[in-house]
């Protein structure tokens, strides 16, 4: 079998596969194996004696971006529904590049644990970054035959490809840290870290290999080995040469190492997709899938986690709305009450537009200035409201922000939201204490306006005379 010559690093962001869960439909498919059908002919009871029992599992996804689509509180409960039911193992069906490693040893350290009461299995289709903890927590690895992808073309149309066993199935993903140092430092952490998470039901010898594969993935100057013995063993790396039959290049993947390779290890076996290639795969006499009850628990629990996303997000942009509420008010206040004073009946500018006659010893308003004069009042008045109404708004934004605030520190967020609820308290706190200052000065400009209100109600009721 020729090396990968697969161009595409392996990356979420690059492809988007099929459906992870496509076995989820044949599986169940072969729950009728070993149960025969209501109706059908005597059975004797020694036949029934036996006939063996079944190998019941159950599949649980570990797909997407560690500690986003997965967590380990939903691996914890669908591990809990399998022991409390008794089903003698958990599959894990591994398609997982991205995430943080500390969310990677958290579910690692719940697959381990389940090893002491359940068979656990890793389903590999790729496994990279904070998914390798995982992986090396399961005490079996089964790697699919070939799995579909979808890619974008050069026009932007999605392009399904078929990728077989020449695949990377591992590959070591660190990310960007800025210096060769850093990517270094956060190798050796993976590898420490995955070593710790793998489980005392494995024996010596697969420890060893998986610890020797491990050594290979975190070095680029390491290829593996496979001794006379049989033993696996990392040997440096030889620039410029060709892979001799007992070498493994994991160097050339980045590094990584492809199916065919990993079987060639001893540590994996490949598998077609189906219940009998499984049940082959897997040592048992007949399999029995226990439904989608995994595939729900890890469903429910990412859909809980992105509702505390959504929840940090409509708090932030609650909080911010506000405070640009407030600016937005306080920026127009000003005009908003030279407004009102420009329309003042009693100015000097406007004396013009409310004649007077002489009537009775004393000059009143005719009766055009009398309309004009209401007028003016009432505009006066309406204007007055608006500033009042403005203060009002401006207090409950400012009684907004801050409730919004106090939620905001009271909040606690998933690990990849963190920083940006750091950042927006950061950012928000100093803007509505500054605001808050502002308050009194509000409150005083407010009692003001509705003075106003109800001196130009007076002056509407009670148009002004001049007497002789």
């Amino acid at each position: 079998m020729s090396r990968c010559s697969i161009p595409c690093p392996l990356s979420w962001g690059s492809t988007r596969f099929l459906p992870c869960l496509m076995l989820i439909g044949l599986l169940i498919g072969g729950l009728s194996i070993a149960r025969p059908a209501h109706g059908a002919g005597p059975v004797s009871s020694q036949a029934e004696t036996s006939s063996p029992t079944p190998f019941r599992f159950l599949l649980i996804p570990v797909t997407g971006m560690v500690g986003v689509n997965v967590t380990s509180e939903g691996i914890e409960e669908a591990i809990k529904l399998a022991t409390s039911q008794s089903w003698e193992g958990v599959i894990f069906e591994i398609d997982a590049t991205m995430g943080l490693l500390d969310d990677g040893l958290a579910i690692a350290r719940q697959v381990r644990q389940a090893s002491a009461d359940l068979r656990t299995i890793a389903l590999i289709r790729r496994v990279g970054g904070a998914g390798i903890p995982i992986l090396f927590a399961c005490e079996e690895w089964l790697v699919f035959d070939e799995i579909e992808i979808e890619e974008e073309g050069d026009y932007g149309a999605v392009i399904t490809s078929v990728v077989g066993v020449d695949r990377p199935v591992i590959q070591t993903l660190p990310t960007w840290g800025g210096t060769a140092d850093s990517v270094a430092a956060e190798l050796n952490a993976l590898r420490a870290a995955t070593r710790r998470s793998m489980p005392k039901s494995i024996s010596t010898t697969t420890r060893d290999a998986r610890a020797a594969l491990l050594d290979a993935l975190v070095n680029p100057m390491l290829d593996l080995r496979r001794e006379t013995d049989g033993r696996l063993t990392t040997t440096p790396r030889k620039r410029g040469e060709g892979a001799s039959a007992k070498e493994i290049r994991t160097s050339d993947l980045g590094p990584g190492i492809n199916a065919v390779e990993l079987e060639a290890t001893m540590l994996s076996k490949t598998v077609t997709i189906g219940l009998d290639p499984l049940r082959l795969a897997l040592g048992v006499e007949s399999i029995e899938p226990q439904g989608d009850s995994g595939v729900m628990l890890i469903g429910a629990n990412a859909e809980a986690l992105g509702n505390r996303r959504g929840v940090l997000g409509n708090r932030i942009d609650g909080l911010f709305s506000a405070i640009d509420g407030i600016n937005s008010l306080a920026t127009s206040l000003p005009w908003s009450i030279e407004r009102a004073r420009l329309v003042d009946p009693q100015s000097a500018r406007l004396r013009d537009r409310f004649p007077m006659i002489h009537a009775d010893g004393q000059w009143t308003f005719s009766s055009n200035a009398l309309k004009a004069w209401t007028a003016a009042c009432d505009r006066g008045i309406r204007r007055w409201n608006g500033v009042g109404i403005t203060f009002r708004e401006l207090n409950d934004l400012q009684k907004r922000a801050e409730a919004l605030l106090q939620e905001l520190r009271a909040f606690t967020p998933i690990p990849e939201d963190i920083d940006r609820h750091a950042a927006a308290i950061r950012v928000a706190q100093p803007l509505v204490a500054s605001i808050k200052t502002s308050v009194p000065a509000w409150e005083t400009t407010r009692a003001n306006a509705m003075a106003e209100v109800a001196r130009l109600e007076k002056l509407k009721s009670n148009p002004p005379t001049t007497a002789p």
